[in-house]
């Protein structure tokens, strides 16, 4: 702390902060550039984020065929056969003639009531329950994920367990037929002995889930077994076993089976106390044998090589407590005759040539669907094009024709003390005004897409080569600054008559470049000039990578050059501030010595 000002009597203090207010004035002025300089970088880093988002909304637009030439399918009887099409469809159109079935789903119930007159409650354990018609065999059931040993090889954790007969082992969630000979193993089998686990060569993966279910017949515990096999699309069987304890329940047990890739549903009916069981896809799997099958096992040329027959722990849960059968329950597919073909799929939906019908009814009259060019899809999205365009020019314009408001630079800490927010809001709307007046970056980037937009594309099969026979002129307004305008009708009628033509003026690749394809290089040079001058993309987020950042960190230098020049110009009034006292002080005393030498005395 400085205490000053008791010999001279004046205010120090005071007099050193005005001199260092006025030596301060470059200063301000620095910081101000300092601000401006920022505003800058977040004027253009908001326009880039603009600039980018049109260059993906040409992309997205005009350059994805998916999108430009999307199709849309239509049926003469939306309630019998509804139709979707895809972006490969041609224009296409088909007769289905007649309907004589729909595909229907494999399904099942019970035959009889599974518990007698009593329903029962699904959701208590089996062992609460106490059904007499229910059999167990005793043992411990025990759920191990078996790790992969740095030999390769599989094995149980058993410290001294014995494994039961009929595990089962899933890889991956597919479950693997157990055999009881480990020559010629093929996919989809596994040998097991003293709990090692063998494959096929090369049929499981280095990070393969593998999964191992088993009983140990000393341990504590009852339990059952259950199965069931459906098969898919190519006719191959897929089964899904599970050990059923005492502690289990009826609805975990059909949990189990739903959430299985068998593809079923099972639910219980307390009203008929029976159990439904139906398949989650539609049509015939397993042409002349069932197509649900339960408590079997996998099929094999050699069944003597296959574990988990009956008398080896296999319960008979389905079959002899739920009293469900195997059989093809129902299952058919759709039949039905299109352009003259008899035909049949397992779904009722299907899909020919990209165009997808789907049937919902049986019928005799000849219904037709077909496919087209989505041509109202297209004229919107060249629309929404030219309305992107327009709006990013009339912004860029703005920002390059606003003047610089000089006469409002940005405020000091010291000004901003002396406003109201109100005031300080007014101040620097003024200030922030032609941030990027007569910018060459944008001039240059407003001038190539203009130009790019004149362009022609020469098309040998197609007659749309300017944007003029698309209907799309630029304003005779001088005030509009190039906005595009369009002619409606003669867009439509443009793009009914020629999709492909309009895709390809925008998307065209090679010699004869899509004026789109142009147009999105223009914007991508555009934003990565932005991006040199003023960062925050391509990886330019330093401010030593780009143009106004270098100049901050260059105004940072002078600024700190500046402040130390200061901080030691203030010492210097300080010093001689003090030396003024001190000889002031001096003076007073020798003053008073003098007095007291020629008066103090009293001999006068």
């Amino acid at each position: 702390m400085r205490i000053s000002g008791f010999a001279s009597g004046m205010d120090i203090n005071q007099m050193v902060s005005d001199l260092m207010r006025a030596e301060r004035a470059p200063m301000d002025k620095f910081t101000q550039q300092q601000t401006f300089k920022n505003w800058q970088v977040d004027a253009y880093r908001e326009l880039n984020t603009k600039v980018r988002a049109f260059e993906q909304s040409i992309f997205d637009r005009l350059l994805t065929p998916s999108r430009f030439l999307a199709r849309t399918g239509s049926s003469t009887n939306e309630s019998l056969v509804s139709v979707t099409s895809t972006s490969g469809t041609g224009n296409s159109h088909y007769t289905i003639d007649k309907v004589d079935q729909l595909a229907k789903a494999a399904s099942t119930h019970s035959s009889e009531k599974i518990n007698g007159e009593e329903s029962i409650d699904p959701n208590a354990s089996f062992k609460d329950l106490n059904l007499d018609s229910m059999s167990w065999e005793p043992g411990q059931v025990k759920r191990d994920l078996v790790e992969r040993g740095e030999d390769g090889v599989y094995r149980l954790g058993l410290e001294g367990e014995s494994i039961g007969e009929s595990p089962v082992v899933r890889v991956n969630g597919r479950e693997y037929q157990v055999v009881s000979d480990k020559d010629d193993l093929v996919e989809g089998q596994v040998f097991i002995e003293g709990g090692e686990l063998t494959f096929a060569p090369d049929d499981v993966s280095e990070n393969a889930r593998v999964e191992v279910e088993y009983v140990d017949p000393n341990g504590e515990g009852n339990y059952t077994k259950a199965s069931m096999s459906t098969f898919d699309a190519n006719g191959k069987q897929q089964t899904h076993t599970m050990f059923i304890t005492d502690s289990d329940s009826l609805r975990s047990v059909m949990n189990n089976f739903n959430n299985s890739p068998v593809g079923v549903t099972m639910f219980y009916d307390e009203h008929t106390n029976s159990v439904s069981v139906s398949r989650t896809e539609t049509g015939v799997f397993n042409d002349g044998g069932p197509e649900i099958v339960f408590d079997g096992i996998f099929p094999s040329n050699d069944e003597s090589n296959v574990q988990g027959q009956a008398g080896s722990g296999e319960g008979k849960f389905f079959t002899d407590f739920l009293n469900l059968s195997s059989g093809t329950h129902g299952a058919q597919n759709a039949k039905f005759k299109i352009n003259g073909l008899e035909t049949e799929r397992q779904s009722n939906t299907f899909t020919i040539g990209n165009l997808t019908m789907t049937l919902r009814g049986e019928f005799e009259q000849p219904i037709s669907v077909s496919s087209s060019v989505d041509t109202e899809n297209i004229v919107k999205n060249i629309s929404e094009f030219v309305e992107e365009y327009n709006a990013l020019i009339e912004e860029m314009n703005g920002l390059v024709n606003e003047r610089q408001n000089r006469d409002y630079p940005p405020l000091t800490s010291e000004q901003r003390s002396e406003m109201s927010d109100h005031e300080i809001e007014l101040w620097e709307e003024r200030a922030q005004s032609g941030l990027m007046s007569r910018d060459r970056e944008l001039q240059s980037l407003l001038t190539n897409m203009r130009m790019t937009l004149y362009q022609s594309v020469d098309q040998d099969q197609s007659n749309i080569r300017h944007l003029g026979d698309l209907g799309i002129t630029t304003s005779t307004d001088y005030l509009d600054n190039g906005k595009l305008v369009i002619d409606e009708a003669k867009l439509q009628a443009a793009v009914e008559n020629d999709p492909e033509g309009a895709y390809h003026f925008f998307a065209g690749s090679g010699e004869n470049q899509g004026i789109a394809r142009q147009l999105r290089q223009d914007v991508n040079n555009g934003s990565d000039a932005i991006s040199r001058k003023a960062g925050g993309s391509s990886g330019r987020h330093q401010n030593h990578q780009f143009a106004i950042g270098r100049e901050l960190n260059q105004l940072d230098t002078r600024i700190e050059n500046f402040e130390r020049r200061l901080a030691q110009k203030e010492q210097r009034y300080w010093r001689q501030f003090t030396a003024m006292e001190q000889a002031i002080s001096r003076s007073n005393s020798q003053g008073d010595m003098l007095y007291n030498f020629m008066f103090g005395n009293g001999n006068f």
